[in-house]
């Protein structure tokens, strides 16, 4: 009897460890995603859609998300104020942390082309 209840513990224990790896997999995609969404809805119209900035924007110091070296020169810390505050003409987004960490996420992505 106690075989059979160890049985069943350790196969219950594996499907919850099959599950749990899964949705954090899965939570991953869906951070990639939200951050390519939200990036197309708030953030194209002045940083481009290939993160190089606008022409216009550049002119006034906007970043270029593509620049490796303005890139380490920035915290994901630093990146996540931005966006929450805002910063020069930026303005403020209000946000909750999963969206401003799948925003950190797409802007570093964009060092890695």
């Amino acid at each position: 009897m106690n075989r059979v209840k160890g049985l069943i513990l350790l196969t219950a224990m594996m499907v919850t460890s099959y599950v749990l790896v899964g949705a954090a997999a899965s939570g991953g995609a869906r951070a990639t995603a939200d951050g390519n969404a939200l990036y197309a809805a708030k953030c194209v119209i002045c940083h481009g859609k290939d993160g190089r900035g606008t022409p216009n924007w550049r002119a006034k110091g906007q970043p270029d998300f593509t620049n490796a070296e303005w890139q380490k020169s920035r915290t994901d810390a630093q990146f996540a104020a931005s966006i929450k505050n805002g910063k020069g003409k930026m303005p403020a987004f209000k946000l909750d942390d999963a969206d401003i960490a799948a925003l950190v996420a797409k802007v570093r992505a964009f060092g890695k082309k």
